[in-house]
């Protein structure tokens, strides 16, 4: 997944942060309980007020996170 969140995050630069966090961090598995995801990888997109626009456990292709990104960055500029 890194390749396809790398190829994400340039081509969203300046319009979404990116935050990577280590499944092996204890402190990250709470994170991620408070986001309802439990397996890794997982991937949380939130709207600029921090609301939770949509949520993937596992491998998803790049134009499934790219379609939520952009409805994220949709909602942001309403």
């Amino acid at each position: 997944m890194t390749p396809i969140v790398d190829g994400l995050e340039a081509e969203f630069e300046g319009r979404v942060a990116v935050v990577r966090l280590d499944a092996a961090d204890p402190e990250v598995v709470a994170v991620q309980a408070g986001y309802g995801q439990r397996g890794h990888p997982s991937f949380v997109v939130l709207d600029a007020d921090g609301q939770i626009v949509a949520s993937f456990i596992g491998t998803s292709p790049a134009e499934t996170l790219r379609e939520a990104l952009n409805q994220a960055l949709s909602v942001s500029s309403e």
